[in-house]
């Protein structure tokens, strides 16, 4: 296919929650460069608040870990097969892939199969296992625009089309400005927020975690209030029905539909207070927080909120992640300053370490201002604006002679 022949238009896809917010961005900030483009592809609720059409959405891809991806195999080949037919149909100008290399690479094959440029938008974690990826992305993505400072001189020097754009969480959290007062929260009463991920799997099996470290701080902290944003992707009733199989109590209302000033719906069970969304400004406004490893734990850090890491997956994912992954570290944050500035707690752990752990982050004043200087300057450091810069270049590609090719870019 010719380019004078594509339309404009331009296919994106998201595999998860975080992929979906930072999607929404980059669509808002292409939209000021290419106001004539419309996009299609696999969006989250964030992204079709932008009017991108979602061809399917990113609940269909919301899978973590082998087993669990083994088991959708083949929902996700039809699911291939359906987006490329749009592609087909809609003959888009390029394509964006955010994140989520399993699914991402194989669309990238074929997009460029069909004559698409190909950015990718989050670098494929191929420095922590997968380096034999590297020549796949050489063949098949025309750049990356990366958010991670550590891994840009990983891929340019293996000869991949890389370019760090800045970090779209710091964006994010600039925007967060909230008191516990709007919330209907007490400025004084200790409260650990408690992120379990935004995968159902991760749900599934970080939720029970949580719990257990709650019952271990409340017995020292009886008055602490664990607080738990659940992402907009994830079914209340999958929430519901995990605690009820574990513990055999299910949530309650709690102020239905109000939570302080804001409309937000809150559950309560088993002194855990759920709320729909809200990871950010839970975050914010947490003395600490427990945090399932990926985006959160940078998220956490950049809003200077002290945290301890908590993890678990199924047994055969473990099993095998134990002998792929190469690095010393889980976190985004450990990952970025090269050590251990927070602790990481990983599939087999005593729930009483991570209990001492958080009691230890609200008690050691000494501790609290290591960490808040430490996760002030890394805020300091960190570029944002990440989706206009990513957009800027997206968009020099697109308008350049000759179109979005590889030869342009």
């Amino acid at each position: 296919m010719s380019l004078s022949k594509r339309s404009n238009s331009y296919f994106i896809a998201a595999g998860e929650h975080s992929g979906d917010l930072i999607g929404a961005d980059l669509v808002m900030a292409l939209r000021e460069k290419l106001p004539k483009y419309t996009a299609f592809g696999v969006a989250g609720s964030a992204m079709i608040e932008t009017q991108v059409e979602a061809v399917a959405t990113t609940e269909d891809l919301s899978v973590m870990g082998v087993t669990e991806v083994l088991a959708r195999v083949p929902a996700l080949r039809m699911l291939e097969s359906r987006l490329l037919s749009w592609v087909d149909k809609m003959q888009p100008s390029f394509a964006v892939l955010i994140d989520n290399p399993g699914f991402n690479l194989r669309l990238a094959e074929q997009l460029k199969l069909r004559g698409v440029t190909v950015f990718q938008y989050v670098a494929p974690k191929v420095w922590a296992w997968g380096e034999g990826r590297v020549a796949r992305l050489k063949r098949d993505i025309d750049m990356i625009l990366g958010i991670l400072p550590f891994e840009e001189e990983f891929f340019k020097s293996r000869g991949v089309n890389y370019v760090y754009v800045g970090s779209p969480l710091k964006d994010r959290i600039n925007k967060i400005i909230i008191r516990r007062e709007t919330l209907g929260l007490s400025p004084t009463r200790p409260i650990i927020a408690c992120l379990p991920g935004s995968r159902p799997s991760e749900i599934a099996l970080n939720l029970p975690t949580l719990v257990g470290v709650r019952d271990m701080v409340s017995k020292e902290l009886p008055d602490a209030l664990f607080v738990v944003p659940i992402a907009p992707n994830i079914s209340i009733d999958l929430v519901d029905q995990t605690l009820r199989s574990r513990f055999g109590m299910g949530l309650t209302p709690y102020q239905p539909g109000k939570l302080g000033d804001l409309q937000v719906e809150s559950w309560t069970c088993g002194g855990l207070r759920f709320v729909r969304g809200m990871s950010l400004e839970m975050m914010a406004i947490a003395d600490a927080a427990v945090v399932a490893s990926g985006t959160a734990t940078l998220e956490c850090a950049l809003l200077g909120t002290p945290m301890v890491v908590v993890y678990t997956m199924s047994s055969l994912s473990y099993e095998i992640a134990k002998r792929v992954v190469k690095l010393p570290y889980v976190s985004l944050v450990n990952l970025i300053f090269g050590r251990k500035v927070v602790q990481e707690y990983i599939q087999e752990f005593s729930l009483a370490d991570v209990g001492a752990e958080v009691l230890s982050l609200l008690r050691d004043q000494e501790r609290r201002q290591d960490l808040d200087f430490l996760f002030g300057d890394l805020r300091d450091k960190l570029p944002g604006f990440a989706a206009s810069t990513a957009a800027d270049i997206i968009a020099r590609a697109v308008t350049s002679p000759g179109g979005a090719s590889s030869r342009s870019i």
